[in-house]
């Protein structure tokens, strides 16, 4: 496993998801090693778990603020916004906070719109934006998560 917190976290998430979906399957999409910087995958993480397919991307980031300028996959995430059956954003690590959240893409694009650069820790006092915050436990470096929060937090949104 490599030395990078970053890298460990995606393991970690992977390990948790399949805990919250043991029905349900996830898959690392590595990254282009050819050389060509054009090329990108549209995320990190592509799951599946009855109804909804998973588009995820991994981040972990010290310090209070997430400039979203580092998430780079947003263009290829937006397209996925809106379309019924799916789920699509960052799953962001606030190392410094000891706090996992889901940031869905369509609420990136409105902090966007509205002309935010970045998402803050305190966004999560407010009700703004759906910002969904993961349930975790903290271990020794890592946390222990429940995804299973994502879709039931979705489904709401939807119902409105």
């Amino acid at each position: 496993m490599p030395n990078n917190v970053g890298k460990k976290f995606e393991y970690k998430l992977k390990e948790d998801w399949k805990k919250s979906f043991p029905e349900g399957t996830i898959d690392r999409i590595y990254d282009s090693v050819s050389g060509y910087k054009t090329i990108s995958n549209v995320c990190d993480f592509i799951a599946y778990n009855f109804p909804y397919i998973q588009y995820l991307e991994a981040k972990s980031h010290l310090g209070n603020t997430w400039p979203f300028t580092k998430f780079t996959q947003y263009d290829k995430l937006i397209e996925k916004d809106g379309i019924k059956g799916v789920i699509a954003g960052v799953v962001l690590w606030m190392i410094d906070h000891d706090t996992v959240v889901f940031l869905p893409v369509g609420e990136v694009k409105k902090m966007k719109e509205d002309g935010l650069k970045s998402f803050n820790i305190k966004m999560l006092q407010d009700s703004l934006y759906n910002i969904v915050v993961i349930p975790s436990v903290k271990k020794r470096t890592f946390m222990d998560s429940d995804y299973t929060v994502i879709p039931s937090i979705m489904e709401e949104n939807n119902e409105r």
